[in-house]
């Protein structure tokens, strides 16, 4: 299995027309930007792994990807079915192997394609270079360290925190024995796991 992992920033390639047998996943409120609607054509699944509350209260006109999510008749990833939404399918907590280093939904977009054993990963849009993403570097650096180990290649297509200030080599699981899991159990960044 290919994913394509589609976020909001700019990529240095656009991505290609999705071929057959390619997984293209997006995330969160990004369809609803007029430029970005081309880059999720043919998405194969979706992520937003909010509460509804939390989706229905962002700001900025953000909260109409509400009604766009139940509308959709392909996978959306939630913690519960969400019965106003029924294409919505529980994120599968065998994915997470233990770990509690869940810092931004690209961290759980790279556990499940990890888990269903992909073969490659390609990012576009990642790039991470806003403050409010400080604290989810670290832990986006260490699951694509963890694909890698396990023989998937992951494919940068943006310039990006990400992959800038990549450590050498991976190190054990960070202690995250007193961090929070972003979108199961916080949405406030200043709870997360991030390297001092």
């Amino acid at each position: 299995m290919i994913v394509q992992m589609m976020g909001g920033a700019p990529t240095r390639t656009p991505p290609p027309p999705r071929a057959a047998g390619v997984e293209r996943w997006g995330c969160n409120n990004l369809i609803l930007k007029p430029q970005l609607r081309l880059r999720f054509e043919g998405w194969t699944r979706w992520f937003d792994l909010h509460s509804t509350e939390h989706i229905q209260g962002r700001k900025g006109g953000r909260s109409n990807v509400y009604p766009w999510l139940c509308q959709q008749t392909r996978p959306i990833y939630r913690w519960a079915v969400d019965p106003a939404m029924p294409s919505s399918v529980v994120y599968p907590q065998a994915a997470r192997n233990g770990s509690r280093l869940f810092c931004s939904t690209l961290d759980w977009m790279l556990a499940l394609a990890i888990y269903e054993r992909a073969e490659e990963i390609h990012l576009f849009g990642w790039r991470m270079s806003h403050p409010a993403y400080e604290y989810q570097i670290s832990s986006g650096q260490w699951w694509i360290q963890e694909a890698q180990s396990r023989g998937i290649r992951v494919v940068n297509h943006s310039s990006s925190q990400l992959f800038l200030k990549m450590p050498k080599q991976r190190g054990p699981t960070p202690d995250t024995g007193k961090c929070l899991m972003y979108g199961l159990e916080t949405t406030d960044r200043s709870k997360l796991f991030h390297a001092v």
